[in-house]
Formats: structure tokens, C-alpha cells, sequence
């Protein structure tokens, strides 16, 4: 059954009836792209692995733009429910360079700069995340989530800030005000 976001907001004292029914992800997340979409999709999901894992099947099996629009839902879903997402992590770690949108990779990478990363997966994603960051066509964000993943890694591993402040200083000057914002914010803290 679709549910138009606004009647989540609704001013009437409507039962949650999005509870009850039965969603279909595919189609809600085409209505609109919007915050107000994604949160209400985000609310109907709430604390169930069952629709989360919806989600991300739309994320890894369904075309353009689907996959995009539900990736956002990670975030959303990640700041009201970690514990939900982190079953995925390792999924996220062997993925996430594969994905050619953008968005999908920022939204992925900003789900893992929250995360504790198991340790068997570090390694792993300190490359990916020193690929992105030293590669000339990645998207700022991209990169920004890729250095808190990295700043988030030394504190567990201290060796690599030399390498982390080097590269940083190396990008500085071919990169935006706002990726200079947050590595100077980084390099604080190393």
C-alpha cells in the first residue's frame, strides 16, 4: 500500500497505519526523492532487520534510480538504529568501490565513518578508503567519509596517522573548501 509522506505528518489522529501494512519499498522510494520520503520509508522500516534487508536487496539487485535512493536510507535508518546495520558491514567493506553512483559510495562510506570496523576487515578498508581519497574523479563527500574512516582506524592503529597526515596534505590544494574544512578538522585530532 503507498503512503504519500505527508501522511506520516498528518494533523489528524490517525493510527501509524504504515505499521500494518505491507510497503513496497520499490515503489515508495519512486513517488519521490526526498527527505520527507526517506524518513518515512526510514520510520516504516524502524528496528526490523526483515526491512532493512529490502532494502538493501533494492540497494544490490534493482536498476538505476532505486538503488541510489535507497542507499540514502542507510544513513537515516544507521542514526536512528545502528545496531541494525551493523550485521552489514562486511558487505559494505566488499562493496563498496564496485558501486559506478556516487551517492551510493557516500552513502555507504558515511555509514562506515560511524561503525566499529571488525578487525579481520581493517586492512581492507584502510586501501579502499586511501584509494578514494588519492583518486583525482572522486566526489569530495566521497572523500571526506574515506578520512574519518581512516582518522576513525588510527586511533587503533597510530602508525598510519604519519601516512594519513601526508596525504592529506598532499590533497589539500586539488580538493574543495569543504574537503579543507574537515581534513583540517582531522588533523587536529591526530
Amino acid at each position: 500500500m503507498l503512503l504519500h509522506p505527508d501522511f506520516y505528518h498528518s494533523p489528524f489522529p490517525f493510527p501509524q497505519i504504515h505499521y500494518f501494512c505491507h510497503m513496497n519499498y520499490k515503489e515508495q522510494l519512486l513517488t519521490e526523492h526526498s527527505r520527507t520520503n526517506t524518513d518515512f520509508i526510514a520510520q516504516a522500516i524502524g528496528n526490523k532487520p526483515a526491512e532493512l534487508q529490502k532494502i538493501i536487496d533494492i540497494i544490490y539487485l534493482q536498476p538505476a534510480p532505486l538503488p541510489q535512493r535507497a542507499s540514502w536510507l542507510l544513513s537515516v535508518v544507521n542514526s536512528r538504529h545502528p545496531q541494525l546495520l551493523t550485521p552489514h558491514i562486511p558487505l559494505f567493506i566488499r562493496t563498496v568501490h564496485h558501486f559506478h553512483i556516487d551517492g551510493i559510495r557516500r552513502n555507504i562510506m558515511h555509514v562506515l565513518a560511524q561503525h566499529t570496523i571488525p578487525e579481520q576487515q581493517q586492512a581492507t578498508l584502510l586501501d579502499i578508503c586511501f584509494h578514494f581519497l588519492l583518486s583525482p574523479t572522486e566526489t569530495v563527500a566521497v572523500k571526506v567519509h574515506a578520512m574519518k574512516v581512516i582518522a576513525n582506524l588510527s586511533r587503533l592503529h597510530p602508525e598510519i596517522k604519519g601516512e594519513l597526515r601526508s596525504v592529506i596534505q598532499q590533497q589539500l590544494p586539488k580538493n574543495t573548501v569543504a574537503f579543507a574544512a574537515r581534513a583540517r578538522l582531522i588533523l587536529k585530532k591526530l
